[in-house]
């Protein structure tokens, strides 16, 4: 198989280029993305799901959200969080600490200098230690990245 073969029928929804993306720098994204979402210790992975909801729900990038809200309901069993933010958005009202998270995870991918000390204290007075505040930090932040990609220059459409 030829390397961009796999891009060859590419969505790019309209805004972007149909030229296949650096295949070098697609393969450090995917690196760099395992290693934030599916590395052990830590924050759960069901946490940092709905971290890459959130900012996928930020961005306006609608296939991101719907597949980490899937990924987080598998994960958590949290139904009714998923439930909330497709019925109500964002402004919805969750348990303390789904709302520290989803506040914390909000402001970040709204604009980076939004996260204030009060989101950090809520988020520790959750429970969460510094290193899990650097996973989600991490999980929200690299779907500002993923989003603007999917936003202009699509998926990989299956034939």
């Amino acid at each position: 198989m030829r390397d961009n073969e796999a891009w060859e029928n590419h969505d790019t929804c309209g805004k972007g280029p149909r030229a296949a993306p650096d295949l070098a720098a697609l393969s450090a994204r995917t690196t760099l993305f395992n290693a934030i979402m599916y590395s052990e210790g830590g924050l759960g992975r069901a946490e940092r799901e709905l971290g890459a909801l959130v900012a996928s729900a930020v961005n306006g990038c609608a296939y991101c959200a719907s597949v980490h809200a899937r990924r987080y309901e598998a994960l958590s069993a949290r139904n009714d969080v998923i439930s909330a933010i497709y019925t109500r958005g964002l402004d919805a009202p969750f348990d303390e600490k789904t709302q520290a998270l989803v506040d914390f995870c909000r402001a970040l991918s709204q604009t980076p200098v939004a996260v204030e000390p009060h989101h950090v204290t809520a988020l520790r007075q959750q429970g969460f230690n510094d290193g899990d505040i650097i996973d989600l930090m991490h999980s929200a932040a690299i779907f500002g990245w993923a989003n603007r990609l999917m936003h202009t220059l699509g998926h990989p459409q299956r034939r």
